[in-house]
């Protein structure tokens, strides 16, 4: 029997399997032609985006929390050929986990389809379930336990107690408002528009949201607002603190909002045993610091943040007959 899990995101796709770990982690994207043909899929994908040739359209599966079932089928079959998951005389069995703000049509759709392409049985639940037991939480305890999961198109918080979600909530789009909030700061700061390759150099290198005595820098090449020429400009760590600063304070309003709605005992229960938090998003410098002073409230970060689901579903993987 073949047992692999799928992390499904709007940003990206992981999938994992029980003899071999993670198999794949590409951008969740596909390139077709006029005639739907599919061109190239996950990170080649991603850099054919925004080529020249009109005929080429590189696109997500997954959009403002909708799926479009043709290119996320494509998507799948180039997947699933490559991973060779479906075999003869061999049962597959899949864990799927996917974004909160998924339909349930959409979900239980999403299910039948992989089904149709040959998986033999199919679970599934949200990224916030599985994001807490990677982060090896015991849910089902009599206590809360807090989950923050900010991802690059998904932010969900939740309590968990007795083995189901006490209160749950989610937020706008986190780690695409990072890349935007810099995107203005340079159109406002610096007269210049830069690539979104540029934007994730940008903030794999200098994420931060606290200045630094002797900030890191780079140099970005983009192209100027008032002439449309191109020029270069040197960046630091605190210039992105400083374009990320009223985000983090919107984060933190509205992680403080979701625990005053909290009764009594879950939010005594929080604030002694802290917020477990995963998620791309998660990796800026400072952010947990940050989230942790405004909050009055330990905030934990996950040993992997960007793997946190994945390790969750590996966990369930092995846990099955």
């Amino acid at each position: 029997m073949i047992k692999a899990g799928i992390d499904l995101g709007a940003g990206s796709i992981r999938v994992v399997t029980e003899d071999d770990g993670v198999v794949l982690d590409e951008a969740s994207m596909i390139a077709i032609d006029e005639k739907g043909n599919c061109l190239a899929y996950g990170n080649e994908a991603l850099e054919m985006k925004g080529v020249a040739d009109p005929q080429v359209r590189v696109l997500s599966p997954m959009q403002d929390g909708r799926l479009d079932f043709e290119l996320l089928g494509k998507l799948f079959d180039q997947l699933f050929y490559q991973l060779k998951l479906f075999r003869m005389f061999q049962k597959t069995v899949l864990v799927l986990s996917y974004p909160s703000g998924l339909d349930s049509r959409d979900v239980e759709q999403l299910k039948e389809q992989l089904l149709q392409m040959g998986a033999w049985k199919v679970y599934s639940d949200q990224e916030i379930w599985v994001s807490a037991i990677g982060a090896g939480l015991d849910v089902s305890l009599p206590v809360s336990s807090c989950v923050l999961n900010m991802g690059e198109r998904s932010c969900d918080i939740a309590v968990f107690s007795r083995g189901v979600i006490q209160k749950q909530d989610k937020s706008a789009d986190a780690g695409l408002r990072v890349k935007n909030a810099i995107r203005r700061w340079l159109h406002d700061n610096r007269r210049m528009a830069v690539s979104q390759m540029t934007l994730e150099r940008i903030c794999r290198s200098l994420g931060s949201v606290v200045p630094r005595p002797n900030p890191r820098q780079m140099e970005i090449t983009g192209v100027s607002t008032t002439d449309r020429t191109a020029r270069r400009e040197i960046i630091t760590e605190n210039d992105v603190a400083q374009a990320l600063g009223p985000l983090c304070e919107e984060w933190a309003l509205w992680i403080a909002r979701f625990l005053q709605d909290l009764d009594p005992h879950q939010q005594d229960d929080v604030r002694m045993r802290g917020i477990v938090s995963c998620g791309g998003t998660m990796k800026l410098a400072g952010l947990s610091n940050y989230l942790q002073s405004v909050l009055n409230c330990p905030v934990y970060v996950t040993e992997d943040p960007t793997m946190t689901v994945t390790d969750g579903l590996s966990i369930l993987l092995t846990r099955m007959e």
